[in-house]
């Protein structure tokens, strides 16, 4: 019996201690690594994503609607929703044509590939790389009210390759404030999902 105290009073420091790490541990998990970009960063270069490998995010035009309009990859989706996002919070956004010339239709698989391509094309603009980890609808069907998402978004310095903002979006759903179908669920949820993403980046502008 004179052994039973010490054993407990042990095992409750050792518990306290754990559920301390737990606490610290998850408030640096979802603290962000890099600080929101310097006034630098004016002028953006939003680059094709590419998804969790590394490869393109679905060909263009690769699928057509019943009237037979061409479909946009949903690369094409988020890419437009991120230069609309970075363009309402007072940066230039370098012209999509532009920036697929440069690419020369290449996807940057890493920030590193994304800066390069920039770079080699002597563009005046900070590069926005952006990895999708994951994309599904929350059900089986063509109709939802969610899409799961994760991803990430980094800025980085085409001269030095040095990341200057980076943002790690983990795994939960982007509501979509009702039912949708299809293309049309990909087109909010990616507006959403950059609304969340580039908060940081600063305040949006009016208009």
């Amino acid at each position: 019996m004179p052994d039973i105290a010490p054993m407990r009073v042990t095992a409750g420091k050792s518990t306290t201690m754990l559920i301390m790490l737990g606490v610290l541990h998850g408030a640096f998990a979802c603290a962000p690594r890099v600080a929101p970009p310097s006034n630098t960063v004016r002028r953006i270069a939003v680059l094709p994503p590419c998804d969790a490998t590394g490869g393109p995010l679905g060909g263009r035009g690769t699928s057509v609607t019943m009237y037979g309009a061409p479909v946009e990859s949903l690369g094409d989706v988020l890419a437009s929703a991120a230069r609309d996002e970075i363009a309402r919070r007072g940066f230039q956004v370098l012209a999509p044509g532009l920036v697929e010339t440069a690419s020369g239709g290449r996807v940057p698989a890493s920030p590193e590939m994304a800066a390069e391509i920039i770079a080699s094309a002597q563009l005046d603009a900070t590069a926005l790389f952006i990895r999708v980890r994951r994309w599904e609808f929350a059900y089986p069907t063509l109709r939802t009210n969610e899409i799961i998402a994760s991803l990430d978004a980094v800025l980085v310095d085409p001269t030095t390759s040095k990341v200057v903002w980076e943002t790690h979006r983990p795994v939960k759903p982007v509501q979509l404030h009702g039912e949708l179908v299809g293309g049309q669920a990909n087109v909010v949820a990616a507006q959403e999902l950059m609304q969340e993403v580039l908060a940081s980046l600063g305040p949006r502008h009016p208009g």
